[in-house]
C-alpha cells in the first residue's frame, strides 16, 4: 500500500511539474528539489548527494589567449610552417612545466542521456632527456569531470521527460568516479631513469594543450612508485627519435613523433627558462644558415643509445680552475675516450658519468669540493680558414645559483663500455640561466643566455 502510495504521489508530482515546466520554464534545478521532496527519505538523501556533486565539479578552462600564433610570410602550402608559445610555470629543482588536460575512460548516466569524462590536469616538466610522455597517479594538479549532452531520436520525441528523469537519476555514483585510462596495447616495460630501475605501465588517452595543433590521441606512460620518485613528477620527454636498431629496451612510441602527419610535426624548439615560455615550432628551423654560435649536435644511436640524446662535443672541462680535456684524461691511461654534453632540462644539477668520474679522480681532481664547473663545447666554424672552431662556455657555480650540484651517475647507453665517450649531463644549474634552442630535424643546437 505504501509503495502504491508513493508511486501515485509521484505520478501526480512529475505530470504536474512537466506541465509546470513547459509552461514557466522553471529552472531545472528547481524541480529537481521537487521531485526529490516527493521521494522517501532514504532515497532523497542519496539523491541529494548526487546532485550537489554535481554543481559543483571543479571544472577548469584553459586560456587559450597565452597562445601566440607566428604567421609565415609567403605563400601557403600543405606543411604551411606554424609556431606556437605555451607559458612556462616552475617547478621543483628549478625545471620549468606545462599544464596539460588529460581524458580518462567516459561514463554513461543512467538513461544514457550524458555522457562523463573524467579528467586530470598535469604539469608536465619539460624534459629534453628523455623521449616519453609519462605521469604518475596522484601527482595531477587537479581533476574535474566533462558532460556531453548525447542526443537521439527518442531524446528528441520526449525532451522534457527524459531530460528530466535523467537530470535526477543521472549521475547516481558520481562522487565515485573511476579514473581508468585505455588500454594501448603495449606491455608494461621496465625502465631506467638516472640509476633507478621500475616499472612503466603503457596507456592511451586524449591529450589537450594550449594549442590545438598540439592535441592529440597519444601513447603515455604511468610510472611505478620508484621511477615517480626519481623522476621528480610526471614529464614530457623533447627526444623525438628512438633507435630502432636497439635491444636493450622495448621501444614504445615518442611524444613528438606521434600525431606527426608532415603538418604538425615538431621540427625545433626553444625552451626560454628566463622568460617563462616554450617555443614550439613545425616546418621550419630556429637556427637559420649563418646563425652565429651554433653548437653541432652529434648522434649517439650508432654507438648503442636507444634514443637520440641532444649531445655535443665538449674540448675543455674546468674544475675549480683546473682544465681537463680529453687527450689529458687519456694520456694516464692506456685508452682514449671522447667527451660528449647531453642537455637535459628535466634535471637539476650536472652528473658526470662514471667512468669520467673514476678517471678525473686518477687525474688529481677533487670532485667532491667541486665549487664550479665550465664546459666548453663545440661551435660550427664560421670563417672556413680558422683550423679550430671557437668553444662556447656553459658555467655554473655555488655562487650562481642555488641548484648547483654535481654527482656520478652509470649510464647503459653504450655497446662498448670501455671506449664509449664520457658523458657530462648539463641540467638546469646551467639551462635555466639563458634559452635552449634545439633544431631536431637538422641536429644543431644554441644557447642564449640572459645576460
Amino acid at each position: 500500500l505504501f509503495s502504491l502510495v508513493v508511486l501515485g504521489t509521484c505520478t501526480v508530482v512529475l505530470i504536474t511539474v512537466v506541465i509546470s515546466y513547459r509552461q514557466t520554464m522553471l529552472p531545472v534545478s528547481f524541480l529537481n528539489i521537487v521531485f526529490l521532496l516527493a521521494m522517501p527519505l532514504d532515497r532523497r538523501t542519496m539523491l541529494s548527494s548526487v546532485l550537489s556533486s554535481s554543481i559543483t565539479l571543479p571544472a577548469k578552462c584553459t586560456n587559450k589567449d597565452d597562445v601566440v600564433y607566428i604567421k609565415d610570410n609567403g605563400s601557403t602550402s600543405l606543411h604551411e610552417s606554424w609556431s606556437a608559445i605555451i607559458p612556462l610555470e616552475r617547478s621543483s629543482g628549478g625545471t620549468n612545466s606545462i599544464r596539460a588536460t588529460l581524458s580518462y575512460e567516459p561514463t554513461t548516466s543512467l538513461f544514457g542521456t550524458r555522457t562523463y569524462i573524467p579528467k586530470k590536469v598535469f604539469k608536465l616538466i619539460v624534459d629534453t632527456g628523455s623521449p616519453y610522455l609519462v605521469i604518475s597517479d596522484g601527482m595531477e594538479y587537479t581533476s574535474f569531470v566533462d558532460e556531453v549532452i548525447n542526443t537521439n531520436a527518442d531524446q528528441k520525441r520526449f525532451p522534457s521527460i527524459l531530460e528530466f528523469v535523467g537530470g535526477i537519476l543521472e549521475g547516481a555514483g558520481i562522487d565515485n568516479f573511476q579514473y581508468n585510462l585505455k588500454s594501448s596495447g603495449y606491455d608494461a616495460t621496465e625502465e631506467i631513469y638516472g640509476s633507478q630501475k621500475g616499472n612503466i605501465a603503457w596507456k592511451e588517452s586524449y591529450i589537450q594543450m594550449r594549442d590545438d595543433r598540439l592535441s592529440k590521441n597519444v601513447v603515455l606512460g604511468v610510472l611505478d612508485n620508484e621511477l615517480t620518485n626519481e623522476a621528480g613528477g610526471p614529464l614530457l620527454g623533447m627526444v623525438k627519435f628512438s633507435n630502432s636498431q636497439s635491444e636493450k629496451v622495448q621501444l614504445r612510441p615518442t611524444f613528438l613523433e606521434q600525431g606527426c602527419n608532415g603538418k604538425n610535426c615538431i621540427s625545433s624548439f626553444m625552451i626560454d627558462s628566463p622568460n617563462r615560455e616554450l617555443l614550439l615550432v613545425s616546418g621550419k628551423s630556429l637556427l637559420p644558415p649563418g646563425t652565429n654560435s651554433v653548437i653541432p649536435l652529434v648522434d649517439l644511436r650508432p654507438l648503442g643509445d636507444f634514443v637520440e640524446h641532444y649531445a655535443c662535443q665538449v674540448q675543455s672541462l674546468i674544475l675549480n680552475g683546473i682544465e681537463f680535456t680529453a687527450d689529458s684524461l687519456s694520456s694516464k691511461l692506456d685508452k682514449k675516450r671522447s667527451i660528449v654534453a647531453v642537455f637535459d632540462s628535466g634535471l637539476t644539477g650536472c652528473l658526470f658519468t662514471q667512468p669520467l668520474w673514476d678517471d678525473l679522480q686518477k687525474n688529481g681532481a677533487n670532485l667532491n669540493n667541486v665549487k664550479a664547473i665550465d664546459v666548453g663545447v663545440d661551435t660550427e666554424k664560421m670563417d672556413t680558414r680558422s683550423e679550430k672552431s671557437e668553444l662556447y662556455n656553459f658555467r655554473t657555480s655555488e655562487e650562481m645559483n642555488p641548484f648547483f650540484k654535481l654527482d656520478p651517475i652509470s649510464l647503459d647507453w653504450f655497446d662498448d663500455e670501455e671506449t664509449c665517450p664520457y658523458v657530462v649531463v648539463l641540467g638546469q644549474t646551467f639551462l635555466i640561466q639563458g634559452s635552449l634552442t634545439i633544431d631536431i630535424d637538422y641536429r644543431r643546437a644554441m644557447f642564449r643566455s640572459a645576460g
